[in-house]
């Protein structure tokens, strides 16, 4: 590399891509190396060039033009010299594409906004620790005609949209379901333009969407008219729009750690090498088990990741980020990414995986691991920890967790309540969950590592984890039908990673509302009772520790004592025989139990209460 990384931070307010001015189009490309960069011109997807033009270039490696006439409408790309090569590409900062992301397109966003844009914005929060999020797929939402949408919005952005939809026997579906249950922000699985479906025809192909292509564009599988490059951006602002009307954020899960092209992708066919990191030996670094790793670390690569992420708050109004395999970004990007969010939403929640997919070219230190979260105040992390205590081992079907048997993980369910992983800084960068889209679902981990207990005491387990999820201190996340066992079988067994699969493995089947309303009515009193008690949701430690007591408890068991304007116990009995906890003194009121849960009190205790087997319970006095 000929030039200097100092050089070119007088470039960190500029604006790269297709600009549209009131007479002119102002294009612009960082290419350091490039030798000659022309801009090609289409009038649609699949003409030839109608025009090239030559990108001039300033001593900051800025390749740009500005041509006297608006575009809006028009497709393009740039064609870059490297030596003997010249090789065409989409403008890796397009804001829209046609089908399948080939060609960028110019679009004048100020015409993709729904009638009611503006009077629904961003979800605010307190504290993080306030959100309960809800992982889903746009596709998987919809894909099932039992979601009772309307065939041709099944699997698209526009399922959103509708209201009113709802199962035979009348049990709401998708929206209006979402709003019932309480929860406060949908996570959407990958809605970035990627690989691994055709946009032409969605329906042959399945794919979660952790292949990046395009980083700025949503992708065409999930619209009605992928070719009309317009309409796909219209539609997701419609889902948030609806999503907002109803007080549900929206957080977008971003994969910045990889692209799912490496030697041929847009980033390197723009300037070879600068975007991915290299091993000593000269080969890229595959700390995301997909053939490469971000080099985030670099200042026009952080750029890059901040400019898009600000594209999508801004543009899309986007209420939060869930970031993939976190832990191959460096901790400065993710620190200057969450001070320029915060200017534009100061309530954004920001969280990710704080691990990585294999080793990466960068030191520990700098990682944003789990293990460095004190580091990267702003976000939160999953608590991976907690999650195999409730459950087992994820990666060893019959590995049994506490809900299932294996009371030697009570500590850890007594640690993960109290939100203490030793490796956060406060319990708002916790994100307590014990189910998400990749690996078993909790019911087929129950049907296999539980498999000599009855169908009903398996119930049982997954109304516990759900307990142990939401009353616990931090962040709780639910994976989309959890709350009703959700399932992914396959013929001779069930999906472990479904990323490929059909629909009808991932697809939500909402007819299973049918057939356990139990479950999904108990994950649904939980969160309002979470929302009503601030005791469930501290902020810090201090807080904590100076509200918190361990009881005593019988064997295996485990309780707790939360103490503030209301006092409050947390019995957990995971054991399949009923068990008696002896009450500290006073009037104790009864809101969840182990199919109950309410902020209406069910009954009154005194002394002592029997907690029946496999279940949670929680008693509140009034201290005023």
């Amino acid at each position: 590399m000929n030039f200097k990384e100092i050089d070119v931070k007088t470039l960190s307010e500029k604006q790269f891509g297709a600009v549209l001015f009131e007479d002119a189009t102002e294009f612009s490309v960082w290419a350091p190396e490039a030798e000659m960069v022309e801009l090609r011109l289409y009038r649609s997807q699949n003409d030839s060039p109608c025009e090239t033009v030559l990108l001039e270039k300033d001593q900051f490696g800025v390749w740009s033009c500005r041509y006297p006439k608006r575009l809006d409408g028009f497709y393009y790309t740039y064609a870059f010299t490297y030596g003997e090569k010249t090789r065409e590409t989409i403008d890796i900062y397009a804001k829209a594409c046609g089908a399948n992301g080939c060609k960028g397109y110019i679009a004048d966003f100020s015409r993709t906004n729904p009638y009611d844009w503006d009077e629904n914005g961003f979800v605010k929060l307190k504290s993080p620790a306030d959100a309960v999020l809800y992982e889903l797929s746009v596709r998987d939402f919809s894909a099932d005609p039992s979601s009772g949408v309307s065939a041709q919005n099944r699997g698209k952005f526009k399922a959103f949209c509708e209201k009113g939809t709802k199962l035979l026997s009348g049990k709401p579906t998708c929206l209006s379901y979402l709003k019932d249950l309480g929860i406060t922000h949908v996570q959407l699985m990958p809605l970035f333009d990627f690989e691994g479906v055709d946009e032409t025809d969605p329906r042959r192909e399945y794919n979660w969407g952790y292949n990046p292509a395009n980083y700025n564009i949503p992708d065409g599988s999930f619209s009605r008219d992928p070719s009309n490059p317009e309409l796909r951006i219209k539609e997701l602002k419609a889902l948030i729009s609806a999503l907002h009307a109803e007080g549900i954020g929206v957080v977008m899960d971003v994969v910045y750690n990889h692209t799912y092209r490496t030697e041929d992708s847009c980033l390197n066919l723009t300037y070879p090498d600068y975007y991915y990191r290299k091993t000593f030996d000269g080969h890229f670094s595959n700390g995301s088990g997909c053939g490469n790793e971000i080099a985030s670390e670099r200042f026009m690569v952080r750029k890059y990741i901040i400019d898009s992420l600000c594209w999508w708050a801004r543009e899309y109004k986007i209420d939060g980020f869930r970031f993939d395999l976190m832990a191959i970004l460096d901790i400065d990007t993710l620190n200057e990414i969450a001070v320029k969010l915060k200017k534009i939403n100061p309530s954004v929640i920001l969280y990710g995986e704080g691990w990585t997919g294999g080793g990466i070219a960068l030191p520990f230190e700098k990682s944003a691991s789990k293990y460095n979260a004190r580091y990267a105040p702003e976000y939160a992390f999953f608590n991976d920890g907690y999650r195999d205590a409730i459950k087992g081992d994820t990666f060893n079907d019959y590995d049994l967790g506490y809900i299932s048997g294996n009371y030697h993980y009570r500590q850890s369910i007594v640690t993960g309540l109290l939100g203490s992983a030793n490796w956060a800084g406060s319990p708002c960068q916790i994100i307590n969950y014990c189910e998400a889209h990749d690996n078993l679902t909790l019911w087929d981990k129950l049907c296999l590592s539980a498999g000599g207990f009855s169908a009903d005491d398996r119930k049982k387990m997954s109304r516990l984890a759900m307990a142990l999820v939401m009353l616990a201190q931090g962040i709780p996340f639910i994976h989309a039908g959890q709350e009703f066992l959700r399932s992914k079988p396959l013929e001779n067994g069930f999906d472990h990673n479904s990323y490929r699969s059909p629909d009808s493995v991932n697809s939500l089947k909402w007819y299973l509302l049918d057939q356990n309303q139990r479950e999904s009515d108990y994950c649904r009193g939980l969160i309002a009772f979470r929302k009503n008690h601030p005791l469930l949701r501290m902020r810090s430690f201090w807080d904590i520790e100076h509200a918190a007591e361990t009881l005593s408890s019988p064997d295996g068991t485990a309780a707790l004592k939360l103490s503030g304007d209301e006092e409050m116990l947390i019995l957990i009995n995971p054991i399949p025989r009923a068990k008696m906890f002896i009450l500290p003194e006073g009037e104790w009121y009864l809101h969840v139990s182990d199919v109950y849960a309410s902020e209406k009190p069910l009954a009154t205790f005194c002394e002592g209460v029997i907690v029946p087997p496999i279940s949670a319970m929680v008693l509140v006095k009034k201290t005023a």
